[in-house]
């Protein structure tokens, strides 16, 4: 029997909470509320014979598609469900006029890398996970400059998005998803957009993208997220995107490695492989 795609639904919880884990990140499920309101708007459940064999998980953002969980059931994996899976994908995204796609994917996770490679996808940084607790945060210097952290207005977003090569549509996604959307603010240049910026789900809780133009800037955007945490919660994470020096300012205030892994960007192919 052929494999068949549908939209994921609000009730696909249970199936989606059992293949998570299979992404191998080490991260909590996400919440039922998370599913609800951010992933499962943007998931295909495939099933083949009847019974599920994956889902994948991508957004159609403007011009660019990404792509962000490809999961195969374990004991379907090797058949080639996962390039099927991404030739569906690919055939939505050019209807949708995204021309390019971009995922990210564990260096060591070599079938995955030599299928994407397949695919004519490439590797353009890689990017560092980071976990760390709220009260070590505070061993950050400040910056010189007095910056503080403002909410991101819609109108605003193309500004910030070109500033820090982003996806455009990325940061309308977050918001619609109930991200919390912080900039740095300059009082003393307020035209200045590309200081820094965060999109962070209280929930996980984590920011990504956590955007820099200077690792010196982590402490005002760092203090502008704090406020929208959890009760409660001491622990964070965010993710530096093609940053050592932010990574290496967070490791010398006790933050923890949590994983590495390779953003992959390149043309939607007209022609898939098979």
């Amino acid at each position: 029997m052929a494999l068949a795609h549908r939209p994921a639904a609000d009730d696909d919880y249970a199936t989606f909470a059992r293949l998570f884990p299979e992404l191998d990140t080490g991260d909590p499920v996400p919440l039922r509320s998370h599913w609800a309101a951010e992933i499962a708007p943007h998931t295909w459940l495939f099933e083949q014979d009847g019974a599920t064999a994956g889902y994948l998980y991508f957004e159609r953002l403007a011009g660019v598609g990404y792509i962000r969980h490809v999961v195969v059931v374990p004991e379907q994996r090797g058949r080639g469900l996962g390039l099927a899976m991404l030739r569906a994908a690919a055939a939505e995204l050019r209807a949708a006029g995204c021309a390019t796609w971009c995922l990210n994917v564990k260096p060591g996770n070599l079938p995955a890398v030599r299928l994407y490679e397949r695919l004519g996808l490439r590797e353009a940084y890689r990017s560092t996970a980071l976990r760390f607790l709220w009260p070590q945060t505070e061993a950050l210097r400040l910056p010189a400059r007095g910056l503080q952290t403002r909410t991101i207005d819609p109108d605003e977003d193309a500004a910030i998005e070109a500033a820090f090569t982003l996806p455009r549509g990325q940061l309308a996604a977050g918001r619609a998803a109930g991200r919390v959307l912080v900039r740095l603010a300059d009082p003393a240049d307020p035209a200045a957009l590309g200081l820094g910026f965060a999109s962070f789900n209280p929930d996980f809780p984590g920011a990504f993208p956590f955007r820099l133009a200077d690792p010196d800037y982590a402490a005002p955007l760092l203090a502008g997220l704090r406020p929208h945490a959890r009760p409660g919660v001491a622990n964070m994470g965010i993710v530096a995107e093609a940053d050592p020096g932010l990574t290496a300012r967070m490791v010398a205030i006790g933050a923890t490695v949590h994983m590495e892994f390779s953003h992959f960007s390149g043309h939607v192919p007209d022609d898939m492989p098979s």
